[in-house]
């Protein structure tokens, strides 16, 4: 191993070994050209031997050999020296390494001398002053000793110090405490301050949005204005043309007295039969069985009708002695006249479709109207319906069909005003459940449509007064009515809403081809006996609704709740949704929860009722409805509140449920 001290010798040695070595190889390499050249120049190249040759080539070859071999160790050398050579680089660096850690330990050493030689100065200095405070302590000790007279003076006026500082500390704690409640006082005028500033800011956004909803307001009332003008032009040309037909009407009614009595041949034309063939009737029909033919039909029909829906309308007319009418609203084209002429087809009911007409402003245009001129009444195809299926025990000499069900359709009935040709006769369809067969005439004529008054008579001229002429509608008669909601038709009033089902028929989920609709009435149609319906009907009671009391208790807190936006129910609603529920086939077949039906009801009765409430005046009780809805727990219900809520217009906008989700 090399020592230290041959550190700076070894890298001189290996450059001079290194030269030596390559030295010697040229030599040799120009040596044995020189011998290789000079044996080529000597040999005779007609008596040279070849066997000489050879030994000479074989003996250079080795020559050769032995100088790689040489020269292989000497690069062996080389490299091990070159190893050693880096190795001894490592060493040194490392030397120097700890040569500069010792002199910097040095230097720290020499600081910390420095720093004892300091401290011991600083001890020295302290053992003086230690020196120097003992001779004072003594200094003091002797003037406390001269000084124990004056000190018992000291005490007494330290007490009346300390009785002013008293003073002081209470004036303080006044100070104090007047301090905290100017800042207690200062903190609220603070947070005052803040709510002012928020309540500012609320001011400023409710502003904006009032001004926004003020701009779309004027623009409805400007359009709303335009309407109501044509509407009135309308009405003044519908005024004068009333005008110009009542004294048409007097005089003619004039002409009438003078000529007599109407004969009552004139109303022989309410006598043609509506159906000419009524065919035989079927019983002991399944309510169960007929429903799935009903989810049959409709689906060859190719009407995409979730099978609630179809059930929800089933229901409604099962209970049209309490809710008299059926109403079908929404977007055109879903369905709304064509699915009751399939429920129809499959139950075994008869159908008579009615367009209504929006000039329509009185009874007459349901029944009939009195020709004056040719002296006969115009029924009609209602008035001839209701003579056919009469099914009371008086005026029904002409009732051929009083053991089967009607189903009358007024298609798109908000063209003209509902309260105006249809208002009168749906009170007397409310009042035909309080008869029954045993009731007297009298009874019957207060909830039958009178069309006739006959002839007032004239006494002094020897005129006699007519019979009046009655249409009795029972409950074998049902009510539907079909209503697109658009700008050229008319909204329900709050009197039509309590007496009818009101079912929303949205926009299809998903639009797709449907099949024609293909019905032939006269294939496995047979019309059901009235017997055989009215078994279908239930009376709701604890029998026929589990959870009766439950549901009670719920309607009454939203009822409750509806009283604070001025929009309750009475007695009439409340039975009417009981006699829902408890004939829904969800209960009365298949034995479930009565919660779904509630929740049909909540959307076809209590929520049409709340369309138009400004959602920001009572945003806590619409947040209280909620939370009443959410025990239903139907997603379907749910959603369409929300839905409502989120009225761009800001009043609550009820569009229906979606009859398709759970």
């Amino acid at each position: 191993m090399i020592g230290l001290n041959d550190l700076e010798i070894i890298p001189y040695s290996i450059w001079v070994l290194a030269a030596a070595t390559g030295i010697i190889i040229v030599l040799l390499t120009l040596f044995l050209q020189l011998f290789y050249r000079k044996r080529l120049q000597a040999m005779d190249p007609l008596n040279t031997d070849v066997g000489d040759l050879i030994n000479q080539k074989q003996q250079l070859e080795t020559d050769v050999d032995s100088i790689k071999d040489w020269i292989a160790i000497q690069k062996d050398e080389l490299l091990r020296l070159e190893a050693e050579r880096k190795e001894q680089e490592i060493i040194r660096a490392e030397l120097l390494r700890l040569e500069q850690e010792a002199a910097k330990r040095q230097d720290e050493n020499k600081d910390q001398i420095d720093e004892v030689g300091n401290l011991e100065n600083q001890r020295h200095l302290l053992v003086q002053s230690m020196e120097k405070l003992e001779k004072e302590k003594t200094e003091i000790e002797k003037e406390i000793k001269a000084l124990g007279k004056e000190n018992e003076d000291s005490k007494n006026a330290v007490k009346e110090i300390e009785k002013e500082l008293k003073k002081f500390e209470k004036e303080e704690k006044k100070l104090t405490d007047a301090i905290e409640k100017g800042n207690k006082k200062l903190n609220e005028i603070e947070d005052d301050h803040k709510k002012l500033e928020k309540a500012i800011k609320e001011a400023k956004d409710s502003l904006n949005a009032t001004e926004n909803k003020a701009e779309s307001l004027e623009k409805e009332i400007k359009e709303m204005e335009k309407v109501r003008k044509q509407k009135e032009e309308e009405v003044t040309s519908l005024d004068n043309t009333k005008t110009d037909l009542s004294a048409r009407i007097e005089t003619l009614s004039e002409e009438l007295n003078s000529a007599g009595i109407l004969p009552r041949e004139a109303f022989d034309s309410l006598n043609q039969p509506f159906i000419d063939k009524p065919g035989s009737s079927r019983a002991n029909l399944s309510e169960e069985d007929a429903l799935k033919a009903l989810y049959r039909l409709t689906a060859n029909s190719g009407f995409d009708l979730p099978e609630r829906l179809q059930n929800a309308f089933h229901t409604s007319l099962k209970t049209s002695d309490i809710s008299c009418l059926t109403v079908m609203a929404g977007v055109s084209g879903t369905g709304k006249s064509a699915f009751p002429k399939l429920y129809c087809q499959s139950m075994g009911l008869h159908f008579l479709p009615l367009a209504v007409e929006p000039r329509w402003d009185s009874p007459q245009d349901l029944f009939g109207f009195l020709n004056y001129m040719e002296k006969r009444f115009e029924p009609t195809p209602l008035g001839r319906a209701l003579v056919q299926f009469n099914n009371s025990p008086h005026f029904s000499e002409n009732s051929k069909l009083n053991n089967q069900v009607l189903l009358v359709l007024l298609d798109e009935m908000n063209l003209a005003r509902i309260e105006y040709y249809f208002s009168e006769f749906l009170s007397k369809l409310e009042m035909r459940r309080n008869v029954n067969i045993d009731n007297s005439l009298a009874d019957y004529r207060m909830v039958s449509t009178e069309i006739y008054a006959g002839n007032q008579g004239d006494e002094e001229r020897g005129i006699k007064k007519s019979d009046p002429i009655y249409l009795y509608a029972g409950s074998n008669v049902l009510f539907v009515g079909t209503m697109n909601e658009d700008e050229t038709t008319q909204s329900l009033s709050d009197k039509v809403i309590d007496r009818a089902n009101v079912l929303y028929f949205g926009k299809p989920d998903k639009l797709k081809n449907q099949k024609q609709e293909v019905i032939d009435e006269q294939t496995n149609w047979a019309p059901i006996n009235v017997n055989n319906w009215k078994e279908w009907i239930v009376e709701p009671n604890n029998r026929t609704i589990n959870d009766i009391e439950k549901i009670g208790n719920l309607l009454n807190r939203i009822n409750d709740t509806l009283a604070k936006l001025g929009r309750p129910f009475g007695w009439r609603t409340y039975k009417a949704m009981m006699s829902y529920i408890a004939n829904h086939p969800d209960v009365n077949i298949q034995k479930n929860s009565a919660m779904g039906p509630l929740s049909d009801q909540v959307a076809m009765r209590v929520m049409p009722k709340l369309r138009g409430l400004d959602l920001g005046e009572n945003s806590e009780v619409f947040t209280m409805l909620l939370k009443h809805l959410s025990i239903i727990e139907d997603e379907s219900l749910i959603d369409a509140f929300k839905k409502a809520q989120n009225s761009s217009m800001g009043y609550f906008d009820w569009r229906g449920i979606q009859w398709g989700k759970k």
